[in-house]
């Protein structure tokens, strides 16, 4: 899109090899509209990933967080090539996936798959879960309908659940019973990466420990890599290896998730995990300074930091300049003026 302002983002170089995922300086701006200075002549342009680099390892989960509108869905679609990026590289295994097509994106849509947040809507109500299950196997292999039987079999035992439910329907399970389904379907092709966007959110917390359990218990076995996008913090913190913090359309903080849930840097970070819920009923809750005024539109993003207007340690240069993206000891990824050139206050 040649309407699109360039980003000003600079971002690191990752280290290529090894990595199931390399995503570098991504970008995707979305049409939203004229602009009435110029008599409805100009675009405006909605950033919703502006400038976004991360990569994943085999057998690794990253917890992707940040308020709604932040660009984390955005990310997920662009992954899964739902969307096409406005500039930027995706690399799965070292290979572009911008650049795929027949079947190659076919081998590529095999190694990538997703699990969303409500397993009823993601479920065909009128199929049965053997063939819901089976369906990806029909499409992109020459099975036999032994093998495929078979194959069905392994996925629901892995998922935790009995062969003999290949028989039922979405509508006979409960909540967590549909996530297994889910995820069991997910993992019937040659799954390398799981894109699990708000994958426990809609359970009973009992429930979703258990599919937390299976899901760190099923990557151990596996060596999948989980993209893990959430809300709540203390289910990204427990299942997530790293956490990336977004703030509209742009990486904040991102770290291992001890370190950061226990000593959260940017001020935008701090406001997030002093928002939030304690993971116990008796743990006292921490009380941060909470973040001043609304989130505001990614289609007009305050100028400098877009965190400024809300950030109670804000600058002047906060308002001016965007601050480049430093790795402070110990490796953290950080965009803030208060930690200037590597410096550490």
């Amino acid at each position: 899109m040649t309407n699109v302002e360039e980003s000003n983002v600079t971002s690191p170089t990752f280290e290529k090899t090894n990595k199931t995922l390399v995503v570098t300086d991504l970008v995707k701006h979305f049409p939203g509209g004229r602009s009435a200075l110029n008599f409805g002549a100009t675009k405006q342009w909605v950033r919703a990933v502006d400038g976004v680099s991360f990569d994943i390892a085999p057998g690794e989960t990253l917890g992707l967080v940040g308020e709604s509108g932040c660009g984390k869905s955005t990310i997920a679609k662009l992954i899964l090539r739902l969307e096409e990026p406005t500039a930027g590289s995706i690399l799965f295994e070292g290979q572009e996936i911008t650049d795929l097509k027949g079947a190659q994106l076919n081998n590529y849509r095999r190694s990538v798959q997703a699990v969303f947040q409500d397993p009823y809507s993601s479920l065909s109500p009128r199929m049965r879960v053997h063939d819901i299950i089976a369906e990806g196997l029909r499409i992109h292999t020459d099975y036999s309908k032994s093998d495929v039987t078979t194959r069905v079999n392994d996925v629901l035992a892995l998922a935790g659940l009995r062969p003999d439910v290949g028989r039922l329907y979405p509508h006979e399970f409960s909540g967590g019973q549909r996530q297994r389904i889910a995820i069991a379907k997910a993992l019937v092709l040659d799954t390398k990466m799981l894109v699990l966007d708000e994958a426990v959110s809609a359970l009973d917390v009992s429930i979703r420990a258990q599919i937390i359990t299976l899901l760190k218990d099923l990557q151990q076995e596996l060596g999948i890599a989980y993209l893990y996008i959430g809300h709540d913090l203390a289910t990204v913190g427990h299942l997530a290896d790293r956490v990336m913090v977004m703030y509209l359309g742009r990486v904040l903080e991102l770290d291992d998730s001890v370190d950061l849930v226990k000593n959260p840097r940017h001020p935008y970070t701090q406001a997030l995990f002093a928002a939030a819920l304690p993971s116990h009923p008796e743990d006292i809750r921490e009380t941060g300074e909470q973040p001043n005024a609304e989130v505001p539109t990614a289609l007009a993003p305050p100028t400098g930091c877009h965190f400024h207007p809300r950030c109670p340690d804000a600058m002047e240069t906060c308002s001016v300049d965007f601050p480049q993206e430093v790795t402070l000891s110990g490796g953290r990824r950080i965009s803030c003026h208060l930690y200037p050139s590597g410096s550490e206050v």
